[in-house]
């Protein structure tokens, strides 16, 4: 089944899936306005529609221009989609200027509150707060949260549930659902409404679904790390649930989110840095090495992944692109050897034929190039207790956290009892086998079709005594880890390469 779902969604970029589930929700409206089934004019909400991604659209191109920046039109449609379902629909003049403005300053958020390379607030969110702001003074409200209506729920779920998926960020929202059913079903039941009266109200008439799956899960937003990424969740759960107000400032679902990202932003800030490109060597046929000076030294953990920031003129997939990294943090540092003579950090890629933009891009760089680092995260770590033994599946070029994590034992001079479960469609193949080797891992080399329970426990004897990592292909990393825990694998962490 897990394998079924990636297989589905990940023929479409993450952008792509949000614009298709959003796109969804607001046929079935319209539709549903047109039966009488929910309140909102039909036409309004079309004129809205309408208007705000000609705004949104809009103030994006003129800002990118200024910014000498190639504008991201499929990230502005994805906010001009959500404000739509936040305004409160309308045909009159003041209604739909006061839906215009939040497309605006949705746009220019993305521009205005930036660090290092990253917009800091929800853009949506923030609009849409903004604008009620401004609004406040001429009696005009902007944010109304139209979308949470027991009729669109089941559509707005099924959304929800493919998005955080896909960014594998479930339990992300379900703290945010968890905590605000508990911190307001606990006021609606204090005031006489039955426990589960209490939690099919706030399910249906509250936008904690929406918020959670579209808007919460956006990943230039989060912070890096899976207990501040909770915190995040649970700031904003509480923000959403507890009543206050001073004067235009008071509870809303826009606030809670932009209060929950400032949080983000103070637990997670580091400062910048950039790649200054040394040099590119294959690693097979059809994968690539690159190898960078970091412009100061780079704090990592092996396992870990940078997000990278290309400006060019980009496909859907955006000007940002996250890679594993598959050197040591102590080659980072300079406090080991490394290849050449200085810190350096390397990433590995596949380079297919007819690859993304920013691929090509890259490829493009001559030596002494410089590209931006806006991101250092992930929780694809070994356990600290040396004494566990290891077994890392890596599918293709999944091998590169795996390469980190053994240059860094090779590095630490820390012996560990690791199997490395290689998977490749082409025989004899295995990336960075020197890092392997150097750590005394056991190389084991397999075929996709033998990623079965049965197969695994003939390649590995001992695997259930064993904790899992898996990397690669969201495909084979659904395949593998459903075949190690059949096969007596209790605990299995997972990395995979789905981008954004």
């Amino acid at each position: 089944m897990r394998a079924r779902i990636d297989a589905l969604t990940g023929r479409v970029s993450m952008y792509r899936l949000a614009t298709i589930t959003l796109a969804i929700v607001l046929a079935q409206a319209v539709l549903f306005a047109f039966l009488d089934v929910i309140g909102p004019d039909p036409y309004a909400i079309l004129g809205t529609l309408g208007v705000v991604i000609v705004a949104t659209l809009g103030a994006n191109e003129i800002a990118a221009r200024l910014a000498r920046v190639v504008p991201h039109r499929e990230s502005s449609v994805i906010t001009a989609l959500i404000v739509t379902c936040i305004v409160q629909p309308s045909l009159t003049t003041p209604g739909l200027i006061a839906a215009a403005g939040a497309g605006v300053l949705a746009a220019l958020s993305k521009y205005i509150l930036v660090w290092r390379g990253r917009h800091l607030l929800n853009p949506a969110a923030t609009g849409v707060w903004v604008a009620g702001l401004i609004g406040y003074g001429f009696g005009q409200g902007v944010g109304f949260w139209w979308v949470a209506t027991p009729a669109l729920l089941p559509a707005v779920a099924v959304g929800a549930l493919l998005l955080l998926d896909r960014t594998r960020r479930l339990d992300v929202g379900l703290v945010f659902v968890l905590l605000t059913i508990v911190l307001i079903g606990a006021r609606l039941v204090a005031t006489g409404t039955a426990p589960l009266g209490a939690v099919t109200t706030v399910l249906q008439l509250f936008p904690v679904v929406f918020l959670a799956g579209f808007m919460l899960s956006e990943p230039l937003t989060l912070p890096p790390r899976r207990w501040q990424q909770w915190l995040t969740a649970a700031v904003t759960a509480a923000a959403f649930s507890i009543p206050f107000g001073v004067g235009p400032i008071y509870t809303s679902p826009e606030l809670a989110l932009v209060i929950g990202n400032v949080v983000a932003f103070a637990v997670s800030r580091r400062g910048g840095a950039s790649l200054r490109l040394v040099e590119r060597a294959p690693l097979s046929e059809h994968a690539t090495e690159y190898r960078f000076e970091p412009s100061r030294p780079l704090a990592f953990e092996p396992g870990q992944y940078l997000e990278l920031h290309l400006p060019h003129r980009a496909d859907i997939r955006g000007t940002r692109r996250t890679f594993s990294i598959a050197s040591a943090p102590e080659a980072a540092l300079g406090t080991a050897a490394s290849i050449g003579s200085g810190p350096r950090v390397a990433i590995g890629m596949r380079t297919p034929e007819g690859g993304s933009s920013f691929k090509a891009a890259l490829a493009q760089l001559e030596p002494g190039a410089r590209i931006a680092v806006t991101q250092v995260a992930g929780d694809f770590l070994l356990p600290r207790d040396p004494a566990v033994p290891l077994l890392m599946v890596a599918g293709g070029i999944g091998m590169t956290p795996f390469a980190s994590q053994l240059a860094s034992l090779a590095a630490r001079g820390e012996q560990r009892d690791i199997v490395l479960l290689v998977v490749s469609s082409n025989p004899g193949e295995v990336l960075y086998r020197e890092a392997a080797e150097a750590a005394g891992a056991r190389i084991v080399e397999a075929s996709p079709d033998q990623l079965t329970p049965d197969a695994l426990r003939e390649l590995v004897p001992d695997l259930a005594s064993r904790r899992g990592f898996v990397s690669g292909a969201p495909s084979l990393v659904a395949t593998a880890r459903t075949a190690l825990r059949r096969a007596g694998v209790r605990r299995v962490a997972t990395d995979y390469f789905a981008g954004y």
